[in-house]
């Protein structure tokens, strides 16, 4: 088995948020202070998005803190590009500081919005990073040939959708847009795919997760796949999982908000090779799954592109 999935699941769900909230889900994660650290998206009961932490020191029980980490009125001056809510964040670290990458919801549609920190209390907003319609961002955790690199998903429609590289001198300004990969009919992820997780740094390569989406009628599912990129040029694809590596099988998976949905924002890397997967089932809560790098990159290397 590739990836095993906590008997703890889910390991938090809106019965652990200290205040009213319709839902918690779509984490980003990160070790910090020798806790592990997730910052997850909670949905109001208004309908609108912020974020909040939560903090655990074995990473399977977790406490949800009482108060917003991050909402759409904190961003002042970029107010307009995230009045109808901010989500999905990813963690991403970068010059010895914590890169915050995320969805900004509108009238004038999703964006990429990037901040920073160095302790998760005090919160610098750097700005939009994308034209609109753009989401699933991250970033890579170390320049590569002088740039700073992100991958991103610019939207053809709600239902398409491919995922692009680029490249910045600042973080703030990026070109050379090159498409990294596309979607593959009739397979899992042959309607929609996404950034999932940060990249990490392997010995054969940035190892990252995906998402893929496949249209079934009126409905979608959510899988989970793995990618393989060059250390040196990011925009090589080395290896790209076949099969998922998670797909909705729970009912905590398949029934929720946004049925038969396996999403994840976030991953972190233990010493010992050992991934631990955070992920959220049908938009509802937030699970753990467990992994190693050794097995991730069997996918890639058996399944090829």
């Amino acid at each position: 088995m590739i990836v095993e999935r906590s008997e703890r699941n889910p390991i938090l769900t809106t019965k652990d948020v200290p205040f009213k909230a319709n839902s918690l889900f779509n984490a980003g994660a990160i070790k910090f202070n020798n806790q592990y650290l997730l910052i997850c998206r909670v949905e109001m009961p208004n309908g609108i998005s912020a974020l909040v932490k939560a903090w655990s020191k074995d990473g399977i029980q977790f406490k949800v803190e009482d108060k917003f980490f991050l909402t759409a009125e904190d961003h002042h001056q970029f107010y307009e590009y995230v009045q109808w809510g901010i989500e999905d964040v990813r963690i991403n670290p970068l010059n010895g500081e914590y890169y915050l990458t995320y969805t900004g919801y509108s009238p004038n549609e999703p964006v990429v919005l990037l901040a920073r920190t160095t302790d998760f209390e005090k919160v610098e907003i750097l700005g939009t990073i994308s034209e609109p319609v753009n989401k699933d961002a991250v970033l890579f955790p170390e320049k590569i040939n002088g740039y700073y690199w992100k991958i991103d998903r610019p939207a053809i429609s709600p239902t398409q959708g491919n995922m692009w590289i680029n490249q910045s001198p600042d973080l703030l300004h990026w070109g050379n847009y090159r498409r990294l990969i596309s979607t593959r009919k009739p397979w899992w992820d042959s309607d929609k795919i996404g950034a999932s997780t940060p990249p990490i740094k392997t010995e054969k390569g940035w190892l990252m997760l995906y998402h893929g989406v496949r249209i079934i009628g009126t409905s979608m599912i959510y899988r989970q796949g793995v990618l393989l990129l060059d250390l040196n040029e990011p925009y090589k694809v080395l290896g790209r999982s076949k099969e998922p590596v998670l797909s909705p099988e729970e009912t905590y998976e398949r029934v929720g908000d946004v049925p038969n949905v396996i999403f994840s924002t976030g991953w972190i890397l233990e010493d010992d090779g050992q991934i631990k997967i955070y992920y959220s089932g049908a938009d509802s809560n937030i699970c753990l799954a467990t992994t190693s790098v050794e097995k991730l990159l069997s996918m890639c290397e058996e399944e090829g592109c």
